[in-house]
């Protein structure tokens, strides 16, 4: 069998890299960094409806924002998407302030509709689902309908009609 390489490589002709400075990622930062790639490989972005679990943690916020904006412009959903990144950024803070253990975040878009809804699970059931005043609010002024059942909270934002 032949060589592969005419020449032997030796230690000496390696470059030298200095040691990175890194962390860990979280796993939220994973998902979004997955998601992302995914989008780079070649995903169509056909399928109309997505669903992602984020941990617990402060990154899941910024998480669900990356993943709405990567979705809808994979979707060529440009208008809407400002405003659901907002929103569903806001819906995942609310339910990491009452102690949510995992949430899970779904698009859908279909009808003439964007639909985000966040579903809490944790141990406390009573709270989950029930959202701040100022998400309230904040969802009142900026989505067409939204509402509440069990440990899920949605909204709908009107998608442009061409």
């Amino acid at each position: 069998m032949g060589a592969m390489c005419q020449t032997p490589f030796t230690q000496g002709d390696m470059p030298r890299r200095e040691a990175p400075a890194w962390r860990l990622p979280s796993w939220n930062d994973l998902l979004a960094v997955g998601h992302d790639l995914a989008l780079r490989a070649g995903w169509t972005g056909q399928e109309r409806t997505v669903t992602w679990t984020l941990s617990a943690r402060p990154s899941a916020v910024r998480t669900a924002r990356r993943l709405t904006a990567a979705r809808l412009s994979a979707w060529q959903l440009d208008a809407p998407a400002a405003t659901a990144e907002q929103l569903a950024g806001r819906l995942v803070e609310d339910a990491l302030a009452r102690g949510a253990e995992k949430i899970t975040l779904t698009l859908s878009a279909e009808d003439g509709l964007l639909r985000c809804e966040i579903h809490e699970h944790g141990r406390d059931h009573t709270a989950a689902g029930r959202i701040s005043a100022a998400v309230a609010a904040h969802l009142e002024l900026l989505a067409c309908c939204w509402g509440s059942a069990g440990a899920a909270v949605w909204f709908e934002l009107r998608l442009a009609h061409d």
